[in-house]
């Protein structure tokens, strides 16, 4: 990272992917692994941890990522090589059913290749809903460095959960400048924004220079033209703020400014 504190939200999201890598394999064997918790939720003092909330009470990414991975229902990619098998993890009582939709896409967010399925998924089970095989599209390290795959579960058209897989670490990706821009509105209890990239944009970082709060999502991966809609419950911020002081501290980035 180029600074302290690139490296201080770099940090954040290695213990963040660590932890979703593992949570996600284990959820994905349910019947062998019932069940997972990870050390530690909060501290006690103001102290550099493994913690997922500060001192302060605020959010550090892993908690962001683990309202994610500990979803009831959970769509996860298990990769391999050019191959992804995606599994949709169900710990309801009652069975669930959507569609798993998935496109492979450039670091532009160009659609390379796209599919669908129908799935029908047990209560308390883990069901595998689709294998794909990428190894005619990613025949070299080049197209690797430049090609991600995206995936959703869809309930009534509605997103239940989501994620995306690189060919590649992170350090390889060849990464556009995805220019994030936000526009925030203001209702009677929250504010919203609303975030859109012009590429790729990797582990969306959401914060506020003057006030801390909690986002009703963060380090999130984006598209380019696909904006998200994330909320900011006004009882949930330090100080109270207005419209234009909430969105003049606002401030974004992703992992292609840490370098």
């Amino acid at each position: 990272p180029k600074d302290f504190d690139s490296l201080l939200y770099t940090s954040q999201i290695l213990q963040g992917i660590a932890i979703k890598y593992g949570v996600e394999h284990w959820r994905r064997h349910r019947g062998r692994c019932m069940g997972a918790i990870y050390w530690q939720l909060n501290d006690c003092w103001p102290v550099a941890s493994w913690s997922s909330i500060d001192y302060f009470g605020r959010w550090k990414a892993l908690h962001y990522f683990a309202k994610r991975f500990f979803a009831p229902v959970l769509l996860s990619a298990k990769e391999e090589g050019t191959g992804v098998d995606l599994y949709l993890s169900n710990e309801k009582m009652e069975p669930v059913s959507g569609k798993v939709v998935w496109k492979l896409r450039s670091n532009t967010s160009e659609v390379i290749k796209e599919g669908s399925v129908q799935v029908d998924v047990p209560a308390l089970s883990s069901t595998l809903c689709e294998s794909l095989d990428f190894s005619d599209i990613l025949k070299d390290k080049k197209s690797k460095m430049k090609t991600y795959l995206e995936f959703s579960f869809l309930q009534d058209g509605k997103t239940v959960s989501s994620g995306t897989v690189i060919f590649t670490k992170d350090k390889y990706f060849e990464y556009l400048d995805p220019a994030i821009k936000t526009e925030v509105k203001e209702t009677e209890d929250a504010f919203i924004i609303q975030v859109q990239s012009k590429a790729f944009a990797r582990y969306v970082e959401l914060d506020l220079e003057n006030a801390d709060c909690k986002f009703s999502d963060n380090y999130f991966d984006l598209s380019a033209c696909e904006p998200k809609e994330i909320i900011v419950k006004k009882d949930s911020l330090s100080s109270n703020m207005n419209l234009q002081l909430f969105s003049e501290s606002l401030k974004v980035r992703s992992i292609y400014d840490i370098a």
